[in-house]
């Protein structure tokens, strides 16, 4: 009987489980190996161990399917009845059999050992080459994140090289700040992007040594063809082989800059005109002065001051007086050189300096063409305005100083104002020292009241046609200590500019009240007479007058109907709502009111039906030579016609001539006061006057 030589195969269905596992995990990890670290050596291991795999599932399959046949029992039934050759055949057979079944199993153990040994080897490599692929990504995140930083980092980064300052590199973001892409600025100089003007700035920027030892300030054209101004900050990394450049941190401060600029021009500029005003005006004087004292040419400076701008401004409104404010700026900017500066120092006071104007005469000649420029009439809402000013000159040679050469320039402004309007004075010392003695007048006079200096004369009134003295017109006087006997005209203007108006005129006012009745109630006359007093505007404007007046006629006993008081016309157009109330209020008290020099300032005539006024005073001028110019009668004949329609009293000023009190009397004109008929005098002269009228009617009958 045949013995089993074929032994039973060590290979269990587990192991055969497990070699298929083994072998698929090792193509999945080839496969991420060479997701993660192509190459041609992860190509040569991937295609061994895919032949392996495909050689062992061969074997496995042929274990698996019985080609390789497992000795057992029925083996020896089956051979048991054949011949000895046939026996011997199947003997060699089994042998053979039994030889490829243990180099099966010795294949796929060996296999299975193989396999797991290279598995752990490929495991180690995977894990070596993901820990490297991590730090590459992590390092390529890092890359990401600082680029994503860059780019929308306020400042935007460039390299550029040393001296020559071309751009080696530029950051995305340059395109915020300029428009432009990093292609079209790499390999062009920093310098051909920059204003002109900055070239300084960027050679700087571009040195190694002074580059990263401050801030650079540079502006840079943008696509759209402005400029943006830059502030950098700079970083030597020349001797970085990553960088090999300076590197700008560059940002774009043109808001911040137009800011300053607007800021920097309200500091320095008048906001309602544009000019410079008295900060920049002062330090622009002061380096001409500073300059004329280096042996340079001297300057001047012009003190402009309107006239009569305080009546525009308030009879048509601040609109109308702002517009006339600018106008005049425009006018004076463009009579000038652009070297010249021309600032608002406030109100309706402007300044201008001329820079190398030589001497007074260049100057003077300035004015003239500042003159005729504001000269031209103004063209507003409908009406046509003319204005002028009063300009006062003074040089500025480099011996004085700001402060000093403004003064110098006033002094000169307020002489020409005196002068008449539209004037042009340049100063002299003797203008200094006229100043000075204002100044010391003007503190005499707040005492003149309490001193007793300070009396009242009277120029009487006269009805034309009865010859006698109807009324007086109060006139003040200052009996100084030491410069004589002052009219008005030598100090009423100092009180006006002062203040004192108010206490010196309610002073008058009482003083002449309180005469006027003693004298009335004396019945020196045939008739009472009225007093007329001047009030000035301040006086006016002050919400207490119309109770002081009516304390003055309680205390003085003067019937209201005798007191007139006696407005300028250029009052009348002054804040008309608020001095309409002050009116309202005066004539509440009885007394009457009059318009003084009428027909010399703004025209007032639709004002007189709105204003309660009584009386018309016809100015100076019109009467003189009245009896020589047929023109003027025919003016004068006009607004005693006008008084008449309007049920107004006239009274004529200045009469001097016989002649002149003819041409009245024709005209009907009801009143005069002048120098024919007596010059201003004191109470007691006034009683002897009165007591003559016999002599004013024979005046009266030669006219």
């Amino acid at each position: 009987m045949l013995a089993s030589t074929t032994p039973p195969s060590r290979v269990s269905p587990p192991q055969i489980a497990q070699g298929l596992r083994i072998y698929g995990e090792l193509l999945r990890t080839l496969r991420a190996l060479r997701a993660i670290e192509p190459g041609a050596q992860a190509d040569r291991l991937e295609r061994h161990v895919a032949g392996v795999y495909a050689a062992g599932m061969r074997t496995i399959a042929l274990r698996a399917g019985g080609n390789v046949r497992v000795r057992d029992d029925g083996f020896a039934t089956a051979v048991r009845g054949l011949d000895a050759e046939t026996q011997r055949a199947a003997v060699r057979q089994e042998r053979v059999a039994e030889d490829a079944s243990r180099r099966a199993d010795a294949f796929i153990l060996g296999s299975l050992g193989a396999g797991l040994a290279l598995l752990l080897l490929l495991g180690m490599q995977l894990a070596r080459v993901r820990r490297r692929a991590g730090v590459v990504e992590a390092e390529q995140r890092s890359e990401r994140r600082v680029g994503a930083l860059v780019e929308h980092s306020t400042d935007v980064v460039a390299v550029i090289a040393p001296g020559d300052g071309t751009i080696r590199w530029q950051a995305p973001s340059i395109r915020r700040m300029l428009g432009r892409s990093a292609d079209d600025v790499v390999g062009r100089p920093l310098a051909e992007l920059a204003h002109p003007d900055d070239a300084a700035a960027v050679r700087r920027a571009s040195d190694r040594v002074i580059a990263p030892k401050c801030s650079h300030a540079f502006r840079l054209r943008h696509a759209d063809g402005g400029w943006r101004h830059v502030e950098a900050v700079a970083a030597d990394r020349c001797d970085d082989p990553a960088v090999e450049g300076i590197v700008l941190s560059m940002r774009d401060v043109s808001q911040r800059k137009a800011l300053e600029d607007r800021l920097r021009h309200q500091a320095f500029h008048d906001n309602l005109t544009g000019l410079a005003n008295r900060a920049l005006f002062e330090d622009r004087l002061g380096h001409a002065l500073a300059r004329a004292r280096r042996d340079g040419p001297p300057a001047a400076v012009l003190f402009l001051d309107l006239d009569d701008f305080k009546t525009i401004n308030d009879s048509l409104g601040h609109g109308v007086g702002d517009q006339v404010l600018r106008t005049v700026a425009e006018r004076v900017a463009g009579a000038l050189r652009a070297v010249d500066t021309a600032a608002r120092l406030g109100g309706d006071e402007f300044a201008i300096l001329l820079h190398d104007v030589g001497d007074a005469a260049g100057a003077r000649e300035v004015a003239g063409r500042l003159q005729a420029a504001l000269a031209a009439p103004l063209e507003l809402d409908g009406r046509t305005l003319t204005f002028g000013a009063s300009i006062g000159v003074a040089l500025a040679d480099g011996r004085t100083g700001v402060e000093e050469v403004l003064r110098n320039a006033d002094v000169a402004m307020y002489s020409a104002k005196a002068h008449g309007k539209r004037g042009v004075a340049v100063f002299e010392e003797e203008m200094h020292l006229r100043v000075l003695e204002r100044l010391e007048l003007s503190s005499e006079l707040r005492n003149a009241v309490a001193a007793g200096q300070l009396e009242v004369d009277y120029q009487p009134i006269v009805d034309l046609g009865a010859g006698r003295v109807a009324g007086v017109e109060a006139l003040v006087r200052w009996n100084h200590p030491t410069r004589g006997r002052l009219g008005p005209v030598q100090f009423i203007g100092l009180a006006e500019e002062t203040g004192t108006i108010v206490g010196l005129g309610l002073h008058v006012l009482r003083v002449a009240c309180a005469e006027v009745h003693a004298i009335n109630e004396e019945r020196v006359g045939p008739a009472p007479l009225h007093v007329s007093v001047n009030v000035s505007t301040k006086q006016l404007q002050d919400p207490a007058f119309p109770a002081a007046v009516a304390a003055v006629l309680a205390e003085t006993g003067l019937p209201a109907e005798q007191l007139v008081l006696e407005l300028t016309e250029t009052l009348l157009v002054d804040d008309r709502e608020e001095i309409m109330g002050q009116l309202e209020r005066l004539k509440a008290l009885g007394l009457r009111l009059a318009v003084d020099d009428f027909g010399t300032g703004y025209s007032v005539l639709s004002y007189l039906q709105q204003f309660p006024v009584d009386l018309l005073k016809i100015d100076k001028s019109f009467i003189d030579d009245l009896h020589r110019r047929p023109e003027k009668a025919k003016l004068v004949a006009g607004i005693v016609n006008l008084g008449a329609s309007l049920n107004l009293q006239v009274v004529a000023e200045g009469i001097e001539e016989v002649a002149q009190a003819a041409e009245l009397r024709a005209m009907r004109s009801p009143y005069g006061q002048g120098y024919l008929y007596s010059r201003p005098v004191g109470a007691s002269a006034l009683r002897a006057l009165l007591a003559a009228q016999p002599e004013l009617g024979s005046l009266a009958d030669a006219a």
